[in-house]
């Protein structure tokens, strides 16, 4: 037993100095002499618009009725009930060419729920017409406050607040892109097409 306490001890001495060495080091790494600290500069950014608006979409207006023929308005609303069964975004278009994408991303109480997407088959388009209809077997449309983001081509253009809900007074408004407001390039779509 002294045979092997005696042979311990200079190891365990050996491994006291390789680990004392080694923090030393390590320490003397971090703070070299002459050597002055680091200085963090704040790089300052500046907010730049990516994409120029390309004005296609003229207006965007919530419904509870279109005509069907024609795709103009026939009850615009801002405020839809728990019993409504459909809600139409219509939007008039100007200079719109074929082939021009229109994307929209839609809202609840801030968070995403779907997208879609429309190609315009054809030059001189007026308007186009997106609706979501209730499922009466899944329950009624979701109550909260609604947002929509129509995009051209991947750019905002115009977005469009519409509050669900069980009475209807409510505060109705349209919001305009501004420059303060990100871009958001949508990079994949759902698309259909409306072939008439």
């Amino acid at each position: 037993m002294n045979k092997q306490k005696g042979i311990a001890l200079p190891i365990i001495i050996l491994l006291i100095t390789i680990v004392g060495g080694l923090v030393a080091y390590k320490t003397y790494q971090q703070i070299k002499p002459n050597q002055q600290p680091a200085q963090k500069t704040v790089v300052k950014q500046v907010v730049v618009r990516r994409s120029k608006i390309p004005n296609v979409i003229v207006t965007a207006t919530t419904a509870k009725a279109i005509d069907v023929k024609t795709g103009k308005v026939i009850t615009a609303a801002r405020v839809f009930t728990l019993n409504d069964k459909t809600v139409y975004l219509a939007l008039d278009l100007d200079s719109a060419k074929s082939g021009t994408n229109i994307d929209y991303i839609r809202y609840l109480n801030g968070r995403y729920v779907d997208h879609g997407n429309a190609k315009l088959s054809k030059d001189a388009t007026d308007n186009i017409n997106f609706s979501w209809t209730n499922n009466r077997s899944l329950g009624s449309i979701l109550d909260g406050k609604w947002k929509i983001a129509t995009y051209t081509n991947g750019v905002l253009e115009k977005r469009v607040s519409y509050v669900v809900q069980k009475n209807e007074v409510s505060q109705v408004w349209v919001e305009e892109p501004s420059l303060a407001d990100s871009d958001y390039k949508l990079s994949k779509t759902l698309s259909f097409r409306n072939d008439k």
